[in-house]
């Protein structure tokens, strides 16, 4: 029998440690806290196990042997695997000299605490990122897997896991309501529908706005359960309840909705409440309109479900499954193919998922590839009998080239960043003209399916080019001049009417906006602002009438009437003390005017010249005729004839374009460029934040409602929103 390693240890302590190098010291001190733990018995005439003096938990050992020594022990004791054995450290030396760091680095890792709370919200934040069901932790399986791990650690129960969802829900709900409170602009709302198969509706608000950092983003806000989706009054009071629950009463851009499973007297009455409740979104006639993605997939589904083309798409669906899951034919299949070499290689045979379109359009356009494959293959494998004529096959072809149009204007929208509304109407103008060529088409079938799904497509333009062309205005690098030139290319002899139409709604956006941000100012009747600080009212000016002659009579009549000082009368500058004084009763323009700093912002902006003459100086209380302002310049007052001066919008269109570029964020311009155009860099956030698509990135292609399933639908509605608003928040990293 080994003899026992205590008298082993007792042995080679017969040396002097001091004579020993530093390793060996170590080992033997480790070897010593392992001993004081552990105790050997001999179970057998050749067998020795190692007793843990703590728990009596044995382990086998052998003196001397790799597979059996002291290292599993010293794992017992580390790793803390033996709950009543103290929390012992084996591998961290001590220190006895500071500037030796590699003798006090340890080579193994230490034992760790366990850290309950950290744990418990590290589980909860999985189940809720990867959607798995709230009573896993209840789970025999589970729960033996993470005492294997930890055995210390206490797996949390059903309840505790349920309250950790909602109160990290609640938490971070605070941190998202704060983000929200500081963004430039408003918010634009989607609303998309699900249902679950005992037909109860939910609607899913989504709001999309431009961060504090001028950045497009987009977070989940509420999940209502909606009872009766044919009602009128459907939608509302999920909308309602986000409006209440997140602040945004009266600062609600736009909404578009999800029509799959509501009326259009549904969306009527919600526009009617939301204009009621945002006076400032135009009394809702501009800005509320459709799923983009809802209205390619309908188009997509109508060509693919057409009484001439279906049963030649099921042929080629049923084609594809007989060469896949036949492995004889399969093989046949593969052989025929060495026989028809390709430059490129040929797509992989598909099986489609008939609830996305763009599975169906994959797999026709790998079908058409591998054609005289499967012409070869009737006459070389007799069990195979599904016949393809060329006829059907030029069918199979023409619609694939029709898909093909949708389902590269639809994979624009998986992209994982949105786009702005100004990238949109690109988008949208270049299916229309890819559609209008191919309804041009000699080829009778592809002109058939491109003019109705031209009709379809330009029915939604029509409701929704008026708010994308606005957008594209706001884009510094084309403005109007891009308008002018799409609407004459699409409309010819009509364009005219067109263009008009969207240079009205520019400037009666501008001026609903600038009445807005008025009613905010007149509301501290004959207050004064000083306009440098107020970005809703200034206005560039030259800067040679950013100062008044102080040599100039009227002037020195004032000053003189007044007793000024000669200090105070140096100081009468408009770029230093302009300020404006707005009698609410008589004023009706804006007065606008821009300081030293932002005139150098303005690289490219173009000034309108105000005369001298035009300029009346005036004291005392006399009100303002129609359409003029007062400007105060330290005690003096200036009548500015409003007429007389450009807006913002006017100064912005008549500046020559921005330089195109690959790396240009129209986002980031608005950002730079606030502060000479305060009005216009509202408008802007506003518009380019728009969202004409509904549903996420992966649902594009959904030619079905969502499908709520059964477990989700099981869940109380406030559980539902914390687990699914948590995962978006999570996803789009707020937590």
């Amino acid at each position: 029998m080994d003899p026992n390693p205590q008298e082993l240890l007792a042995d080679t302590n017969v040396s002097s440690d001091s004579q020993l190098p530093t390793t060996t010291r170590r080992r033997r001190k480790r070897k010593s806290m392992v001993w004081d733990h552990f105790t050997t018995e001999a179970t057998s005439s050749d067998t020795t196990k190692a007793f843990c003096k703590h728990c009596n938990k044995s382990y086998a050992y052998i003196n001397g042997a790799k597979a059996s020594g002291t290292s599993h022990l010293k794992r017992h004791i580390e790793l803390g695997i033996c709950a009543k054995c103290p929390q012992t450290s084996l591998t961290t030396p001590q220190v006895k000299n500071e500037n030796d760091y590699s003798s006090c680095h340890p080579k193994k890792r230490s034992f760790v605490a366990l850290d309950e709370d950290f744990c418990s919200r590290e589980m909860v934040k999985m189940i809720v990122m990867h959607d798995y069901p709230l009573h896993m932790v209840e789970h025999s399986g589970f729960g033996c897997f993470l005492k294997a791990l930890r055995p210390q650690y206490s797996v949390a129960r059903f309840d505790t896991v349920l309250g950790g969802c909602v109160g990290m829900f609640l938490s971070e709900k605070e941190k998202v309501l704060e983000f929200i409170g500081e963004i430039p602009g408003g918010v634009n709302l989607t609303v998309d529908v699900g249902v679950s198969k005992e037909s109860v509706g939910y609607a899913f608000v989504t709001g999309h706005f431009v961060d504090k950092d001028w950045n497009l983003s987009h977070r989940l806000l509420n999940v209502a359960v909606v009872a009766c989706l044919d009602s009128d009054l459907a939608l509302n009071r999920a909308v309602a309840g986000c409006l209440s629950d997140w602040k945004l009463e009266g600062k609600i851009s736009s909404i578009a909705v999800s029509q799959s499973l509501v009326s259009k007297t549904c969306v009527e009455s919600l526009r009617g409440f939301l204009s009621s409740r945002n006076q400032h979104v135009l009394n809702g006639q501009l800005l509320m309109g459709k799923c983009y993605a809802r209205v390619l997939s309908s188009m997509a589904l109508d060509a693919l479900v057409d009484e001439k083309l279906q049963v030649i798409v099921k042929k080629v669906r049923d084609s594809i499954k007989f060469v896949k899951t036949n492995d004889a034919c399969g093989d046949k299949f593969d052989e025929l193919k060495r026989l028809f070499p390709t430059d490129v290689p040929y797509s992989d045979l598909l099986f489609d998922n008939q609830t996305r379109w763009d599975t169906s359009y994959n797999m026709l356009v790998a079908a058409c590839e591998h054609r005289q494959v499967f012409s070869c293959l009737e006459t070389c494998y007799p069990e195979y009998k599904i016949s393809i004529s060329p006829e059907e096959w030029g069918k199979i072809e023409s619609l694939c080239s029709c898909l093909k149009v949708l389902f590269e204007a639809g994979n624009v929208l998986t992209r994982p960043n949105h786009l702005t509304a100004n990238d949109l109407y690109h988008e949208m103008t270049k299916l229309q003209l890819e559609l209008s060529h191919a309804a041009m088409c000699e080829d009778l079938d592809v002109r058939n399916l491109a003019n109705s799904m031209r009709e379809k497509f330009d029915l939604y333009w029509r409701g929704c080019f008026l708010v994308l062309a606005v957008a594209v205005v706001m884009d510094p690098r084309f403005k109007m001049k891009h308008i002018k030139e799409t609407f004459t290319n699409a409309y010819g002899e009509d364009a005219e009417d067109w263009i008009k139409s969207v240079s009205d709604a520019v400037h009666d956006l501008f001026l609903h906006y600038s009445e807005h941000n008025l009613d905010d100012y007149v509301d501290h009747e004959y207050s004064e602002i000083e306009v440098a600080q107020e970005p809703d009212f200034q206005q560039d000016i030259p800067q040679d009438a950013q100062s008044v002659d102080e040599t100039s009579p009227q002037v020195e009549q004032i000053i003189e009437s007044h007793s000024v000082t000669e200090e105070e009368h140096a100081s009468i500058t408009v770029e230093e003390t302009t300020v404006c004084k707005v009698d609410k009763l008589s004023v009706e323009g804006v007065c606008e005017v821009v300081s030293e700093e932002d005139q150098q912002l303005g690289d490219e902006s173009q000034t309108h010249t105000l005369a001298e003459e035009d300029h009346t100086l005036f004291m005392g209380d006399e009100l303002l005729e129609e359409g003029s302002t007062l400007v105060t310049i330290g005690d003096f007052e200036i009548d500015m004839s409003l007429s007389d001066m450009k807006t913002e919008m006017d100064q912005y269109l008549d500046e020559s374009l921005v330089l195109m570029s690959d790396s240009f964020d129209v986002l980031n311009w608005w950002r730079l460029n606030s502060n000479n155009y305060p009005t216009l860099s509202k408008i802007a956030v506003d518009l380019l934040s728009i969202p004409f698509s509904t549903v996420s990135p992966d649902s594009v292609f959904d030619t079905e409602v969502k499908q709520m399933d059964s477990y989700r639908t099981s869940l109380p509605r406030v559980t539902l929103e914390a687990l699914l608003c948590t995962k978006d928040w999570l996803k789009n990293q707020t937590l």
